[in-house]
């Protein structure tokens, strides 16, 4: 599968992951605070994702996954061990759906990163299915360098990028003052309230 990088605003997308167990709990946790719309289909699922359906905006239907509980779906995740099950959920996919198969990543259209926030700022790693523990062993390798002070950093950086694109002066004069901002935000200890 040959794969662009792109990052979904999922509020208010319907979201349906099949599976209630290990692999689905990491995909809902993923997905938890973006806005979307969530649906776990499965006849169990895991303590932990009992937990989540419990306290969080979560649906969840306790029976085997049906044609019908796919068909509005913006994004479908299949994350049962059923081979049959998987195959299943693929074949009814419709041509304008996403759909992660965490099974056999070619057999989906979309690959899910190992992702890292720090408010504003994302950094996801693919592998392209390869190794997932890859890309998570990446993604944690580098929350250590970007900690949560990224965060405050960004949020300054965005509302010091504003304030200068609204100046009157010249791009070049911008980009360099952006420069010099960045770099401050980046070696300098941030006092932002």
């Amino acid at each position: 599968m040959s794969e662009y990088p792109v990052s979904l605003n999922l509020t208010e997308k319907r979201i349906v992951i099949v599976g209630g167990g290990r692999i689905a709990l990491r995909k809902l946790k993923g997905l938890l605070g973006c806005g979307a719309i969530l649906t776990v289909v499965s006849p169990e699922i895991n303590e932990e994702i009992k937990n989540l359906v419990d306290f969080d905006t979560i649906t969840f239907v306790e029976r085997e996954v049906r044609g019908s509980d796919l068909q509005d779906a913006f994004l479908i995740i299949v994350a049962t061990n059923s081979f049959e099950v998987n195959e299943f959920v693929i074949n009814q996919v419709g041509d304008h759906q996403l759909v992660n198969a965490s099974h056999q990543a070619n057999r989906g259209n979309v690959s899910l990163p190992a992702t890292l926030k720090r408010g504003r700022l994302i950094i996801s790693v693919f592998t392209g299915g390869a190794s997932p523990l890859l890309a998570r062993k990446i993604r944690d390798d580098l929350s250590s360098k970007y900690d949560e002070s990224y965060s405050k950093r960004l949020e300054y950086l965005y509302e010091k990028r504003l304030a200068i694109k609204s100046e009157n002066i010249s791009e070049s004069e911008k980009k360099k003052v952006l420069e010099k901002v960045m770099n401050h935000a980046l070696t300098e200890p941030l006092e932002i309230d």
